[in-house]
Protein backbone atom coordinates (compact mmCIF):
# COMPACT_ATOMS: atom_id res chain seq x y z
CA UNK A 1 0.00 0.00 0.00
CA UNK A 2 2.78 2.42 0.84
CA UNK A 3 4.26 2.11 -2.64
CA UNK A 4 0.89 2.52 -4.34
CA UNK A 5 0.60 -0.98 -5.78
CA UNK A 6 -2.32 -2.04 -3.58
CA UNK A 7 -5.28 0.24 -2.76
CA UNK A 8 -6.57 0.29 0.83
CA UNK A 9 -10.16 -0.88 0.33
CA UNK A 10 -10.29 -2.64 3.70
CA UNK A 11 -10.38 0.61 5.69
CA UNK A 12 -13.41 1.91 3.78
CA UNK A 13 -15.32 -1.31 4.37
CA UNK A 14 -14.45 -1.49 8.07
CA UNK A 15 -15.33 2.18 8.62
CA UNK A 16 -18.72 1.71 6.97
CA UNK A 17 -19.52 -1.35 9.06
CA UNK A 18 -18.43 0.29 12.30
CA UNK A 19 -20.55 3.32 11.47
CA UNK A 20 -23.59 1.05 11.27
CA UNK A 21 -23.00 0.26 14.96
CA UNK A 22 -22.68 3.91 15.87
CA UNK A 23 -18.88 3.80 16.14
CA UNK A 24 -16.75 6.58 14.68
CA UNK A 25 -13.32 5.89 13.24
CA UNK A 26 -10.95 8.62 14.33
CA UNK A 27 -7.73 7.42 12.76
CA UNK A 28 -6.41 5.27 9.92
CA UNK A 29 -2.76 4.29 9.75
CA UNK A 30 -0.83 2.36 7.10
CA UNK A 31 2.37 0.76 8.40
CA UNK A 32 5.03 -1.11 6.44
CA UNK A 33 6.15 -4.68 7.12
CA UNK A 34 8.56 -3.70 9.86
CA UNK A 35 8.00 -5.39 13.22
CA UNK A 36 9.33 -2.52 15.31
CA UNK A 37 7.21 0.05 13.47
CA UNK A 38 4.09 -2.10 13.76
CA UNK A 39 4.79 -2.64 17.49
CA UNK A 40 5.30 1.08 18.13
CA UNK A 41 2.17 1.99 16.16
CA UNK A 42 0.05 -0.57 18.05
CA UNK A 43 1.33 0.82 21.36
CA UNK A 44 0.49 4.36 20.34
CA UNK A 45 -3.01 3.73 18.96
CA UNK A 46 -3.98 1.49 21.87
CA UNK A 47 -3.25 4.38 24.22
CA UNK A 48 -5.31 6.79 22.12
CA UNK A 49 -8.28 4.54 21.24
CA UNK A 50 -10.87 2.26 22.77
CA UNK A 51 -10.70 -0.14 19.85
CA UNK A 52 -8.04 -0.97 17.28
CA UNK A 53 -8.55 -3.13 14.20
CA UNK A 54 -5.50 -4.42 12.34
CA UNK A 55 -5.65 -6.10 8.94
CA UNK A 56 -2.83 -7.95 7.23
CA UNK A 57 0.34 -9.67 8.33
CA UNK A 58 -1.30 -12.89 9.53
CA UNK A 59 -0.03 -15.16 6.77
CA UNK A 60 2.77 -17.76 6.80
CA UNK A 61 5.64 -15.80 5.25
CA UNK A 62 8.54 -13.93 6.82
CA UNK A 63 6.93 -10.52 6.24
CA UNK A 64 3.78 -11.56 8.14
CA UNK A 65 4.82 -10.06 11.46
CA UNK A 66 1.56 -8.73 12.95
CA UNK A 67 1.23 -11.48 15.57
CA UNK A 68 4.76 -10.95 16.85
CA UNK A 69 4.45 -7.16 16.84
CA UNK A 70 1.16 -7.22 18.75
CA UNK A 71 2.48 -9.63 21.36
CA UNK A 72 5.48 -7.36 21.82
CA UNK A 73 3.30 -4.22 22.07
CA UNK A 74 1.13 -5.86 24.73
CA UNK A 75 4.14 -7.21 26.61
CA UNK A 76 2.71 -10.66 26.01
CA UNK A 77 3.73 -13.85 24.19
CA UNK A 78 2.56 -16.12 21.39
CA UNK A 79 1.06 -19.51 22.14
CA UNK A 80 0.51 -22.29 19.61
CA UNK A 81 -3.17 -23.25 19.48
CA UNK A 82 -3.50 -26.97 18.84
CA UNK A 83 -7.09 -26.73 17.56
CA UNK A 84 -6.06 -24.15 14.95
CA UNK A 85 -3.05 -26.27 14.06
CA UNK A 86 -5.31 -29.23 13.31
CA UNK A 87 -7.71 -27.06 11.30
CA UNK A 88 -4.90 -25.75 9.11
CA UNK A 89 -3.52 -29.25 8.54
CA UNK A 90 -7.00 -30.53 7.69
CA UNK A 91 -7.55 -27.72 5.20
CA UNK A 92 -4.40 -28.61 3.25
CA UNK A 93 -5.31 -32.28 3.36
CA UNK A 94 -8.77 -31.47 1.99
CA UNK A 95 -7.18 -29.52 -0.87
CA UNK A 96 -4.81 -32.42 -1.58
CA UNK A 97 -1.77 -30.18 -1.11
CA UNK A 98 1.37 -30.68 0.90
CA UNK A 99 1.60 -28.12 3.68
CA UNK A 100 4.77 -26.14 4.23
CA UNK A 101 5.74 -26.11 7.93
CA UNK A 102 5.64 -22.30 7.91
CA UNK A 103 1.84 -22.40 7.60
CA UNK A 104 1.60 -23.50 11.23
CA UNK A 105 2.74 -20.09 12.46
CA UNK A 106 -0.83 -19.03 11.63
CA UNK A 107 -1.91 -21.10 14.65
CA UNK A 108 0.05 -18.82 17.01
CA UNK A 109 -2.20 -16.66 19.16
CA UNK A 110 -1.37 -13.75 21.43
CA UNK A 111 -1.82 -15.11 24.97
CA UNK A 112 -5.47 -14.75 25.99
CA UNK A 113 -6.71 -14.04 22.47
CA UNK A 114 -9.91 -15.60 21.13
CA UNK A 115 -9.41 -17.10 17.64
CA UNK A 116 -11.67 -15.89 14.83
CA UNK A 117 -12.51 -18.53 12.25
CA UNK A 118 -10.83 -18.40 8.84
CA UNK A 119 -13.60 -19.58 6.51
CA UNK A 120 -12.14 -18.40 3.21
CA UNK A 121 -8.41 -18.84 3.82
CA UNK A 122 -5.87 -20.23 6.26
CA UNK A 123 -5.23 -17.14 8.42
CA UNK A 124 -7.36 -17.04 11.60
CA UNK A 125 -8.13 -13.70 13.16
CA UNK A 126 -7.75 -12.81 16.83
CA UNK A 127 -9.99 -10.99 19.31
CA UNK A 128 -8.03 -9.48 22.20
CA UNK A 129 -9.37 -7.57 25.21
CA UNK A 130 -7.05 -5.55 27.43
CA UNK A 131 -8.06 -3.00 30.09
CA UNK A 132 -11.58 -2.53 28.66
CA UNK A 133 -10.12 -2.00 25.19
CA UNK A 134 -10.47 -4.18 22.10
CA UNK A 135 -7.76 -5.18 19.65
CA UNK A 136 -8.88 -7.17 16.60
CA UNK A 137 -6.56 -8.85 14.11
CA UNK A 138 -7.92 -9.89 10.72
CA UNK A 139 -6.37 -11.09 7.44
CA UNK A 140 -5.54 -8.49 4.80
CA UNK A 141 -7.15 -10.31 1.86
CA UNK A 142 -10.38 -8.31 1.36
CA UNK A 143 -12.79 -11.19 0.92
CA UNK A 144 -11.35 -13.03 3.94
CA UNK A 145 -11.49 -9.86 6.04
CA UNK A 146 -15.07 -9.04 5.01
CA UNK A 147 -16.29 -12.52 5.87
CA UNK A 148 -14.62 -12.40 9.30
CA UNK A 149 -15.82 -8.86 9.96
CA UNK A 150 -19.47 -9.68 9.25
CA UNK A 151 -19.55 -13.17 10.77
CA UNK A 152 -17.42 -12.66 13.89
CA UNK A 153 -16.34 -9.12 14.68
CA UNK A 154 -19.59 -7.20 14.22
CA UNK A 155 -21.73 -9.62 16.27
CA UNK A 156 -19.19 -9.51 19.14
CA UNK A 157 -19.10 -5.73 19.04
CA UNK A 158 -22.87 -5.45 18.86
CA UNK A 159 -23.19 -7.65 21.95
CA UNK A 160 -20.69 -5.58 23.93
CA UNK A 161 -22.31 -2.30 22.93
CA UNK A 162 -25.84 -3.21 23.98
CA UNK A 163 -25.66 -1.28 27.23
CA UNK A 164 -23.83 1.74 25.87
CA UNK A 165 -25.20 4.91 24.33
CA UNK A 166 -24.49 4.81 20.61
CA UNK A 167 -24.29 7.41 17.92
CA UNK A 168 -26.83 6.40 15.29
CA UNK A 169 -26.61 7.08 11.57
CA UNK A 170 -28.69 6.85 8.41
CA UNK A 171 -27.22 6.66 4.91
CA UNK A 172 -29.24 7.72 1.87
CA UNK A 173 -27.89 7.04 -1.62
CA UNK A 174 -28.86 9.59 -4.28
CA UNK A 175 -28.22 9.20 -8.00
CA UNK A 176 -28.31 11.38 -11.12
CA UNK A 177 -28.26 14.66 -9.19
CA UNK A 178 -25.23 16.95 -8.62
CA UNK A 179 -23.65 16.97 -5.16
CA UNK A 180 -23.92 20.77 -4.88
CA UNK A 181 -27.69 20.68 -5.44
CA UNK A 182 -28.10 17.86 -2.95
CA UNK A 183 -26.04 19.75 -0.37
CA UNK A 184 -28.07 22.94 -0.75
CA UNK A 185 -31.34 21.06 -0.44
CA UNK A 186 -30.26 19.14 2.67
CA UNK A 187 -28.87 22.29 4.28
CA UNK A 188 -32.15 24.12 3.73
CA UNK A 189 -34.26 21.25 5.06
CA UNK A 190 -32.19 20.76 8.23
CA UNK A 191 -31.38 24.41 8.93
CA UNK A 192 -33.50 24.49 12.09
CA UNK A 193 -32.48 21.10 13.47
CA UNK A 194 -29.78 20.82 16.12
CA UNK A 195 -27.30 18.02 16.82
CA UNK A 196 -27.51 16.45 13.35
CA UNK A 197 -24.20 15.84 11.61
CA UNK A 198 -24.28 15.63 7.82
CA UNK A 199 -21.53 14.27 5.61
CA UNK A 200 -21.33 13.45 1.91
CA UNK A 201 -19.41 10.83 -0.05
CA UNK A 202 -19.30 11.30 -3.79
CA UNK A 203 -18.92 8.56 -6.39
CA UNK A 204 -19.42 9.02 -10.13
CA UNK A 205 -23.14 9.47 -10.66
CA UNK A 206 -24.08 8.85 -7.03
CA UNK A 207 -23.86 10.64 -3.67
CA UNK A 208 -24.17 9.15 -0.20
CA UNK A 209 -25.80 11.49 2.31
CA UNK A 210 -25.00 10.35 5.85
CA UNK A 211 -26.87 11.76 8.82
CA UNK A 212 -25.71 10.97 12.35
CA UNK A 213 -26.66 11.98 15.86
CA UNK A 214 -26.56 10.85 19.49
CA UNK A 215 -30.29 11.59 19.62
CA UNK A 216 -31.97 8.68 17.84
CA UNK A 217 -35.41 10.29 17.83
CA UNK A 218 -34.13 13.51 16.31
CA UNK A 219 -32.13 11.56 13.74
CA UNK A 220 -35.25 9.67 12.70
CA UNK A 221 -37.09 12.93 12.15
CA UNK A 222 -34.22 14.44 10.16
CA UNK A 223 -33.90 11.32 8.01
CA UNK A 224 -37.62 11.40 7.22
CA UNK A 225 -37.36 15.03 6.08
CA UNK A 226 -34.34 14.42 3.85
CA UNK A 227 -35.78 11.17 2.53
CA UNK A 228 -38.96 12.94 1.45
CA UNK A 229 -37.15 15.90 -0.11
CA UNK A 230 -34.80 13.64 -2.10
CA UNK A 231 -37.31 10.88 -2.84
CA UNK A 232 -37.22 11.52 -6.57
CA UNK A 233 -33.50 10.64 -6.72
CA UNK A 234 -33.27 8.15 -3.85
CA UNK A 235 -31.96 4.77 -5.05
CA UNK A 236 -30.96 2.96 -1.84
CA UNK A 237 -30.55 3.24 1.92
CA UNK A 238 -27.96 1.79 4.27
CA UNK A 239 -26.27 -1.30 2.89
CA UNK A 240 -28.77 -1.70 0.05
CA UNK A 241 -27.58 -1.02 -3.51
CA UNK A 242 -29.04 0.51 -6.62
CA UNK A 243 -28.48 -2.75 -8.51
CA UNK A 244 -30.25 -4.77 -5.82
CA UNK A 245 -33.22 -2.41 -5.59
CA UNK A 246 -33.61 -2.33 -9.37
CA UNK A 247 -33.58 -6.13 -9.40
CA UNK A 248 -36.28 -6.31 -6.74
CA UNK A 249 -38.39 -3.83 -8.68
CA UNK A 250 -38.08 -5.86 -11.88
CA UNK A 251 -38.78 -9.15 -10.10
CA UNK A 252 -41.84 -7.80 -8.29
CA UNK A 253 -43.30 -6.64 -11.61
CA UNK A 254 -42.41 -9.81 -13.47
CA UNK A 255 -40.31 -7.86 -15.97
CA UNK A 256 -37.13 -8.86 -17.80
CA UNK A 257 -34.35 -6.48 -18.81
CA UNK A 258 -31.85 -6.30 -21.66
CA UNK A 259 -29.05 -3.76 -22.09
CA UNK A 260 -27.40 -2.21 -25.15
CA UNK A 261 -24.10 -0.51 -24.32
CA UNK A 262 -21.69 1.55 -26.34
CA UNK A 263 -19.33 3.79 -24.33
CA UNK A 264 -19.73 1.78 -21.10
CA UNK A 265 -18.57 -1.43 -22.79
CA UNK A 266 -20.49 -3.86 -20.57
CA UNK A 267 -20.26 -2.06 -17.23
CA UNK A 268 -24.04 -1.94 -16.77
CA UNK A 269 -24.45 -5.65 -17.42
CA UNK A 270 -21.61 -6.42 -15.01
CA UNK A 271 -23.24 -4.40 -12.25
CA UNK A 272 -26.62 -6.02 -12.78
CA UNK A 273 -25.10 -9.50 -12.53
CA UNK A 274 -23.33 -8.69 -9.26
CA UNK A 275 -26.69 -9.40 -7.63
CA UNK A 276 -27.31 -13.07 -6.84
CA UNK A 277 -30.38 -14.34 -8.69
CA UNK A 278 -30.22 -11.66 -11.38
CA UNK A 279 -30.87 -14.35 -14.00
CA UNK A 280 -34.50 -14.13 -12.84
CA UNK A 281 -34.88 -10.82 -14.67
CA UNK A 282 -31.74 -10.08 -16.72
CA UNK A 283 -31.82 -11.55 -20.22
CA UNK A 284 -28.43 -10.23 -21.30
CA UNK A 285 -26.67 -7.40 -23.06
CA UNK A 286 -25.17 -6.35 -26.38
CA UNK A 287 -22.04 -4.21 -26.64
CA UNK A 288 -22.38 -2.25 -29.87
CA UNK A 289 -19.41 0.10 -29.97
CA UNK A 290 -19.16 1.08 -33.63
CA UNK A 291 -21.74 2.40 -36.08
CA UNK A 292 -21.61 -0.93 -37.92
CA UNK A 293 -22.24 -2.88 -34.72
CA UNK A 294 -25.20 -0.66 -33.87
CA UNK A 295 -26.65 -1.37 -37.30
CA UNK A 296 -25.91 -5.12 -37.49
CA UNK A 297 -26.56 -6.09 -33.87
CA UNK A 298 -29.33 -3.67 -32.89
CA UNK A 299 -30.94 -2.65 -36.17
CA UNK A 300 -30.22 1.06 -35.81
CA UNK A 301 -30.80 2.85 -39.12
CA UNK A 302 -27.70 3.86 -41.05
CA UNK A 303 -29.50 7.03 -42.14
CA UNK A 304 -30.25 7.93 -38.51
CA UNK A 305 -26.63 7.44 -37.49
CA UNK A 306 -25.35 9.51 -40.41
CA UNK A 307 -27.82 12.32 -39.73
CA UNK A 308 -27.69 12.47 -35.93
CA UNK A 309 -24.44 10.78 -34.95
CA UNK A 310 -24.19 8.05 -32.31
CA UNK A 311 -24.60 10.36 -29.31
CA UNK A 312 -28.24 11.14 -29.80
CA UNK A 313 -31.45 10.41 -27.93
CA UNK A 314 -33.16 8.98 -31.02
CA UNK A 315 -30.24 6.62 -31.52
CA UNK A 316 -30.36 5.61 -27.84
CA UNK A 317 -34.06 4.77 -28.14
CA UNK A 318 -33.44 2.78 -31.33
CA UNK A 319 -30.71 0.83 -29.55
CA UNK A 320 -33.01 0.17 -26.59
CA UNK A 321 -35.79 -1.05 -28.87
CA UNK A 322 -33.34 -3.20 -30.80
CA UNK A 323 -31.94 -4.97 -27.73
CA UNK A 324 -35.43 -5.41 -26.29
CA UNK A 325 -36.60 -7.19 -29.43
CA UNK A 326 -33.47 -9.26 -30.02
CA UNK A 327 -33.20 -10.52 -26.45
CA UNK A 328 -36.96 -10.86 -25.99
CA UNK A 329 -37.07 -8.65 -22.89
CA UNK A 330 -39.85 -6.65 -21.33
CA UNK A 331 -37.57 -3.61 -21.06
CA UNK A 332 -34.59 -2.54 -23.13
CA UNK A 333 -32.19 0.18 -22.02
CA UNK A 334 -29.32 1.73 -23.95
CA UNK A 335 -26.31 3.99 -23.41
CA UNK A 336 -24.35 5.80 -26.10
CA UNK A 337 -21.96 8.67 -25.55
CA UNK A 338 -18.55 10.27 -25.64
CA UNK A 339 -16.42 9.20 -22.67
CA UNK A 340 -13.25 10.91 -23.88
CA UNK A 341 -10.55 11.93 -23.95
CA UNK A 342 -11.28 12.61 -27.63
CA UNK A 343 -14.65 13.04 -29.30
CA UNK A 344 -14.25 10.11 -31.68
CA UNK A 345 -15.61 12.24 -34.49
CA UNK A 346 -18.91 12.90 -32.74
CA UNK A 347 -20.53 16.33 -32.68
CA UNK A 348 -21.24 16.32 -28.95
CA UNK A 349 -18.61 17.37 -26.37
CA UNK A 350 -16.81 14.85 -24.16
CA UNK A 351 -19.00 13.68 -21.28
CA UNK A 352 -22.24 13.79 -23.25
CA UNK A 353 -24.24 10.59 -22.77
CA UNK A 354 -27.62 9.68 -24.28
CA UNK A 355 -29.85 7.12 -22.56
CA UNK A 356 -32.83 5.32 -24.00
CA UNK A 357 -35.46 2.98 -22.65
CA UNK A 358 -38.01 0.88 -24.56
CA UNK A 359 -40.99 -0.87 -23.01
CA UNK A 360 -44.29 -2.28 -24.19
CA UNK A 361 -45.82 1.13 -23.56
CA UNK A 362 -43.34 3.08 -25.67
CA UNK A 363 -39.93 4.73 -25.50
CA UNK A 364 -38.25 7.53 -23.52
CA UNK A 365 -34.83 9.17 -23.63
CA UNK A 366 -32.53 11.48 -21.69
CA UNK A 367 -29.26 13.28 -22.29
CA UNK A 368 -26.70 14.10 -19.61
CA UNK A 369 -23.38 15.94 -19.56
CA UNK A 370 -21.21 14.07 -17.06
CA UNK A 371 -17.98 15.49 -15.57
CA UNK A 372 -14.61 13.82 -15.08
CA UNK A 373 -12.09 11.77 -17.00
CA UNK A 374 -12.90 8.77 -19.18
CA UNK A 375 -13.34 6.23 -16.36
CA UNK A 376 -15.36 8.65 -14.23
CA UNK A 377 -17.69 9.35 -17.14
CA UNK A 378 -18.11 5.65 -17.87
CA UNK A 379 -18.82 4.78 -14.24
CA UNK A 380 -21.22 7.69 -13.85
CA UNK A 381 -23.00 6.70 -17.08
CA UNK A 382 -23.53 3.15 -15.81
CA UNK A 383 -24.95 4.50 -12.55
CA UNK A 384 -27.25 6.96 -14.29
CA UNK A 385 -28.51 4.25 -16.66
CA UNK A 386 -29.43 1.99 -13.75
CA UNK A 387 -30.95 4.89 -11.82
CA UNK A 388 -33.07 6.11 -14.74
CA UNK A 389 -34.40 2.60 -15.22
CA UNK A 390 -35.23 2.38 -11.52
CA UNK A 391 -36.88 5.81 -11.56
CA UNK A 392 -38.85 4.90 -14.70
CA UNK A 393 -40.24 1.78 -13.08
CA UNK A 394 -41.28 3.84 -10.04
CA UNK A 395 -42.88 6.39 -12.35
CA UNK A 396 -40.40 9.13 -11.51
CA UNK A 397 -37.86 9.45 -14.34
CA UNK A 398 -38.08 12.76 -16.14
Amino acid sequence: MLDGRVPDTNSDYITTKLSSLGLEVGLRVVVGDDQDKVRDTITWVMEASDMVIVTGGLGPTDDDITREAVADALDSRLERNEDLERLIEALFEKMGREMAPSNLKQADLVAGAIPLTARLGTAPGQWIERDDKYLVLMPGVPREMKNMMSADVLPRLDERLQEKNRKSSVSLHIAAKPESEIGELVHAELANMQDINVSYRARPGQIEVRLSSWNAQQLSGAAAIVRESLAEWLVAEGDATLEGNLGRELRSRGLSLAVAESCTGGMVGERITRVPGSSDYFNGGIIAYTYRAKQDLLGVSNDLLKEKGAVNEEVAMAMAQGVKERLNAGIGIAITGVAGPGSGGEKEPVGTIAFGIATREGMSSWKYRLPGDREMVREAASTVALALTYFYLRGGAK
